[in-house]
């Protein structure tokens, strides 16, 4: 017997995403590759997981509902638009679950995040990428998008998107899930990133929900609250969408400490996100202008808390330039996950003060190394 033989055919073509943030298993490397609140986890946490687990001997809340009250509450809508996810990758593998079928296509700009089109062609659909434009600092290409439209079912993007860190205006999301809605198409918008974002409210689409039926948002409180190991997510969409979405959702899927603290983080503790996000915006503009000072990057865009660049020597790999860079402690993104020519690029996050001046002296050290390295070898030709 050939297990290959039995699985579902779509499972066989298909690797495991790529994915930062496996700076945890390097000693004393500082791990610029996530995306993370660079001021950890809120100070409380430790008190609110010792306050939930006094309450793990019953079953968790089947429906969340203190947990999705908080987050309506949070966004101005109906806690009956609010689902609850084991992280927001729960749910983004469970939209395609519901709403995507075998040979559904759906648009998916490119690069994004990988877990959308994994989670998709587990379904059997058919990927349709419209690359970003570089020369726009890697923003949506909406004539691409609408072109595509009539073959599709739905439409996925990313503000701000991963990893490329553009940061979209919400008047032009808005224009592409309208156009979307008049076409009988779903919208998957994922804002996992954006509450890291100062001035964030200007940008987020959560309260659309209460206008368009084809819209469904996700987030999480990985990112913005610092707590990885706690899985903790949500969607925000049409009641319609939620309604069926929570037919097929796991049961039980967010435990009693996961219930507990993303109740009491959201409730309580979103000012520790805002000052990260400030804290963040004063930073970028430093990080830029030294980085760029090195040349050893294409220009770096200002719009988010990470940056997603180009290598400029056309001797070095991402994979290369992790490698220069972790004997002096800092561990950078390599892209190459997306793709050529994504093997040129590598991602870094923002984080606080003390430890971006360690990521610039790494920088401004590296590219003294590589101009030296290029020196001699022009020496020897």
């Amino acid at each position: 017997m050939r297990i290959q033989d039995l699985v579902k055919k779509e499972l066989l073509p298909i690797k495991r995403p790529v994915h930062g943030g496996q700076g945890w298993r390097l000693s004393g490397v500082e791990d610029f590759s996530h995306n993370l609140n660079p001021y950890g986890p809120p100070v409380e946490l430790p008190n609110l997981v010792a306050e939930a687990a006094a309450h793990l001997d019953h079953y968790p809340d089947d429906q969340s509902s203190e947990f999705r009250e908080a987050v309506a509450s949070r966004h101005g809508v109906s806690a009956s638009n609010v689902i609850a996810g084991a992280g927001s990758s729960e749910i983004i593998k469970l939209f395609p679950e519901v709403f995507i079928s075998r040979k559904s296509r759906v648009i998916i700009p490119r690069p994004t995040f990988s877990e959308y089109s994994h989670a998709c062609r587990m379904q059997g659909a058919n990927i349709l990428d419209v690359p970003l434009c570089e020369v726009d600092g890697f923003s949506l290409d909406m004539n691409a998008m609408l072109e595509k439209l009539p073959l599709a079912k739905a439409m996925y993007i990313c503000n701000p998107n991963n990893p490329t860190g553009t940061l979209e205006p919400r008047r032009k999301v808005l224009e592409l899930i309208d156009e979307c809605e008049r076409a009988d198409k779903l919208v998957f918008l994922d804002e996992t990133l954006l509450e890291l974002v100062e001035g964030y409210e200007g940008f987020s689409c959560m309260s659309e929900v209460r206008n368009r039926r084809n819209l469904f948002l996700i987030s999480s409180l990985t990112k913005s609250f610092a707590i990885p190991g706690l899985r903790v997510g949500y969607g925000v969409g049409s009641e319609e969408i939620v309604e069926m979405m929570g037919r097929a959702r796991l049961s039980w899927n967010l435990g009693v400490i996961e219930q507990y603290v993303g109740t009491r983080l959201i409730r309580d503790h979103l000012g520790h996100v805002r000052r990260a996000a400030e804290m963040m915006a004063k930073e970028r503009g430093r990080i830029k202008e030294t980085i760029n000072g090195t040349r050893l990057f294409s220009p770096l865009s200002g719009q988010s808390f990470f940056f997603f660049t180009r290598i400029n020597s056309p001797r070095l790999s991402a994979e290369d330039m992790v490698e220069y860079l972790l004997p002096k402690r800092v561990l950078v993104r390599d892209c190459s996950s997306f793709g050529r020519p994504f093997d040129k690029f590598v991602r870094f996050s923002i984080k606080t003060p003390e430890k971006n001046d360690l990521l610039i002296q790494a920088m401004e050290e590296t590219a003294q190394e590589i101009r030296s390295t290029a020196f001699v070898t022009r020496m020897h030709v």
